[in-house]
């Protein structure tokens, strides 16, 4: 999708299908008043969500009008300006009209929801269909956008276009289940990916994760076929002078739950325990498309967790890279397991903050449903940078408290810790943070457990369903604002 930014006049717009974002209550701009006759009394009144077409019938060079309705004024938000791009690009899809344009209000003349436009007209224009074999009845993709507005908001529609169509780059591999997407594509991805976009990439196989230690990965790869791998992918590696931040991803291709195997029952989805690896992809390909003034390491473990003879069983003890050991209770609870390792591996690299996603825990899902990430950090500022990014984005996130006695519920009876806190399930996700925490050491660390708004399985205002891609923007938000304040200094978590 092309997406531009002009200032035309209502005589110079010519675009199929014309969206007008309303206020509750608002009448339509005076240049189109001439159709006001078409909104029947009660028809449309600007509600949140509201859409009403209108047929220009010839009277100017667009052929349709979409009046979308924004809600009440003192409750506008970018977020709803995602909604409206969202809603104007379903409607042309479905009437196959590829070329739109969208008003900006005067009062909404601003680079965040100029930006947000173009983020939800990208985001809604994806759909995956790679594997239909017949698509005669499908919806057309959209060719172009024009966003009606002052041409200096230009840079936040570009903005907002790469930052929507990383989030797309990463809903698409994730599409794609684990006969496909195996440890060693995602790693193919990342090659790619450096060589795309000029980074440095390394990627451990299953030999040099043996010399070095990784056994947490090693032991949840036991009862594949398929060899695990640790990528690490490197944003301005050589340029020391500036700060340096780690994202880490659970990268897990398939999750049967080894020897504690998971019920049959939406088992298939279980291809999306990877989301985290890939979200560390779209962040990398994101900070570097947008020039962000950092360094960055990308790094995610990636293998499957199968049953098998040689599958690690419930008792195991694994020691981890950073010499801690692991007692497995729980073959299902692996995720922790394969981070451990990583996380340790970045904690090594003293960077200025971890930043980690996964699919982690069930139990967030329980207690926060799909509508918001679980935020678990050792740091105050760090955390305020990601639930402002959080806002900003829309991908929101609600902090969860990791006090030292959660700790307590971890420690092993026979090994340093144990993989999961009570077999009752009691402060699941809280349990499965403070095992993470015992792998940064000092680092300022962020855990974001994503495991209920990576797939998205009701209507949506502008994501399809599947793969949500949901981290991408919320991260790179963040780095944009830790980078802008700096967290260097003394670390002043809380526990």
């Amino acid at each position: 999708m092309e997406i531009s930014v002009k200032k035309l006049i209502f005589q110079e717009i010519k675009e199929e299908v014309v969206g007008i974002p309303l206020v509750k209550g608002e009448s339509l701009p005076k240049e189109f008043s001439e159709f006001a006759d078409s909104i029947r009394k009660g028809e449309f009144d600007g509600s949140e969500g509201q859409i009403l077409p209108i047929n220009t019938r010839e009277m100017a060079k667009f052929s349709r009008l979409l009046l979308i309705g924004i809600g009440e004024a003192k409750e506008v938000s970018p977020e709803l300006f995602r909604r409206a791009a969202g809603s104007l690009v379903r409607y042309a899809k479905a009437s196959k009209c590829t070329a739109t344009a969208i008003l900006v209000p005067p009062r909404f003349s601003r680079d965040d929801f100029v930006q947000a436009l173009a983020e939800g007209a990208v985001l809604a224009d994806y759909k995956f269909l790679k594997f239909k074999t017949k698509q005669d009845n499908v919806a057309v993709d959209i060719r172009e956008l024009v966003i009606v507005a002052d041409t200096k908001l230009s840079p936040a529609a570009k903005k907002g276009k790469l930052l929507a169509e990383a989030q797309n780059y990463v809903r698409k591999i994730n599409e794609h289940p684990a006969n496909m997407a195996t440890p060693q594509k995602l790693a193919e991805l990342a090659r790619t990916l450096a060589k795309e976009k000029k980074l440095a990439v390394t990627v451990y196989e299953k030999d040099d994760l043996k010399k070095m230690g990784m056994n947490g990965i090693l032991a949840v790869n036991q009862g594949s076929d398929l060899p695990p791998v640790l990528v690490i992918l490197e944003y301005n590696k050589d340029k020391k002078s500036l700060p340096l931040y780690c994202v880490v991803g659970k990268g897990v291709t398939f999750d049967s739950g080894g020897i504690s195997i998971k019920p049959s029952k939406g088992m298939q989805e279980m291809k999306y325990d990877k989301s985290g690896a890939v979200d560390v992809l779209g962040i990398t390909k994101a900070v570097a498309e947008l020039n962000l003034p950092i360094r960055l390491l990308g790094i995610f473990p990636a293998t499957e967790n199968m049953p098998s003879g040689s599958a690690q069983k419930p008792g195991d003890i694994v020691t981890a890279y950073n010499g801690k050991t692991m007692e497995v209770l729980n073959t299902d609870a692996e995720g922790r397991l394969i981070l451990a390792d990583a996380l340790a591996f970045a904690a090594e690299k003293k960077p200025e903050a971890i930043i980690d996603l996964a699919t982690l825990t069930g139990a967030i899902i329980v207690c926060l449903g799909p509508h918001a990430i679980g935020l678990f950090s050792n740091d105050d500022e760090l955390s305020k940078a990601i639930e402002n990014a959080g806002e900003n984005t829309f991908e929101r996130v609600w902090r969860m408290p990791i006090w030292k006695e959660y700790g307590e519920m971890i420690k092993g009876d026979f090994a340093d810790i144990k993989n999961i806190g009570s077999e009752s399930g009691e402060a699941g996700s809280i349990t499965a943070s403070k095992f993470l925490q015992e792998f940064v050491g000092e680092c300022k660390w962020a855990h974001l457990d994503i495991a209920g708004v990576d797939l998205i399985r009701a209507s949506h205002p502008y994501l399809e369903k599947g793969a949500s891609g949901m981290g991408v923007r919320l991260v790179v938000s963040a780095l944009e604002i830790i980078a802008s304040k700096g967290l260097a200094g003394k670390m002043a978590g809380k526990d």
